[in-house]
């Protein structure tokens, strides 16, 4: 299954909140936060087929915003 990787940075508290409440407004998409090697967090994006940011017509960017101001 296809995914996009989104690598962040920033505040440490910002990231996790985004790691933990980031969620595709287009399709049933499960997330997987991991760490490399380097200590860099990732977040994987397991978007379902056919959901227009997997396919690029839609960006990630409303979604990813939405996480990260979450209250």
């Amino acid at each position: 299954m296809p995914n996009f990787t989104n690598l962040i940075a920033g505040p440490a508290a910002a990231i996790d909140r985004l790691l933990a409440d980031y969620r595709c407004g287009h399709c049933n998409s499960e997330t997987e936060p991991w760490t490399d090697d380097k200590g860099n967090r990732h977040l994987n994006i397991r978007h379902d087929d056919g959901c227009p940011v997997l396919e690029g017509t839609l960006s990630s960017l409303p979604d990813t915003l939405r996480a990260a101001t979450t209250p």
